[in-house]
């Protein structure tokens, strides 16, 4: 298995070198995070713009496109928010994709959701929907995970995404944490999945951490974003998109 120091060789320039052709597959794996699942809510369900698909393994033969579809935890669902104010739909209404939501709440490349399912469920359910836009994030879930289980399946789900969409535009973003301040397996967690979009001929934008020492901009919980905190990482999302000259 890799440890966290494996390659890092690649140049700016190159990690940016993922300009899809005209369709744009964005794998923004929507990796940001929630930890912490309330039970009055037992399953995240996909919520979509014109598509819902399932991600609970059933057989679903919808092979229609869609624009954009986002794999993720709680803060890609919106937990306690409506599903518009969500950040994947937030950059998706920005630039006029249509998009299904894929996210769990709880879940990551390792660390089971809600429902008990990862994103292999959410990768596995993207796959069937052939679309042009892959929102991807790093995850807080998988922040206390074995490294080289979390190494081994980004790795594995993102060739998958890479082989299936070959002319996807692939974007990757750092973990969303909350106000207070990220322990160092955060930064763990998004070296690997970094190294794993970039492998893919992804792109991983690197957006930092703008909630810390922002509580106006989290929910009561301290973890998960309100609707303003939504927009603050939507709004640092876009804006280290626009400048890559994607075909956004």
């Amino acid at each position: 298995m890799r440890t966290l120091t494996r390659r890092r060789s690649r140049s700016a320039g190159s990690r940016l070198a993922v300009l899809a052709p005209a369709a744009l597959t964005v794998a923004l794996l929507a990796l940001a995070g929630c930890s912490a699942a309330p039970a009055a809510r037992p399953i995240a369900q996909p919520q979509s713009t014109t598509i819902a698909a399932p991600v609970d393994g059933t057989a679903h033969q919808d092979t229609q496109a869609v624009d954009a579809v986002a794999i993720g935890d709680s803060i890609a669902f919106g937990k306690g928010l409506t599903p518009g104010e969500a950040w994947p739909a937030l950059i998706s209404a920005e630039h006029g994709w249509r998009l299904t939501d894929l996210a769990v709440s709880g879940s990551g490349f390792v660390k089971p959701g809600w429902n008990g399912t990862s994103y292999r469920q959410q990768v596995d359910a993207a796959l069937r929907l052939h679309p042009s836009v892959i929102l991807l994030a790093a995850t807080r879930n998988d922040r206390d995970e074995d490294a080289a289980t979390v190494t081994a399946n980004a790795d594995r789900m993102l060739r998958e995404l890479r082989e299936t969409f070959p002319h996807a535009t692939i974007v990757g973003i750092t973990g969303i944490w909350g106000s207070d301040q990220p322990p160092a397996t955060m930064t763990r967690v998004d070296t690997i999945v970094g190294d794993a979009v970039r492998d893919v001929n992804g792109t991983w934008l690197d957006i930092g951490f703008p909630l810390v020492g922002h509580p106006d901009l989290v929910q009561a919980d301290g973890i998960h974003p309100n609707a303003a905190g939504q927009r603050v990482v939507a709004r640092m999302i876009d804006s280290k998109l626009r400048p890559l000259n994607l075909a956004l």
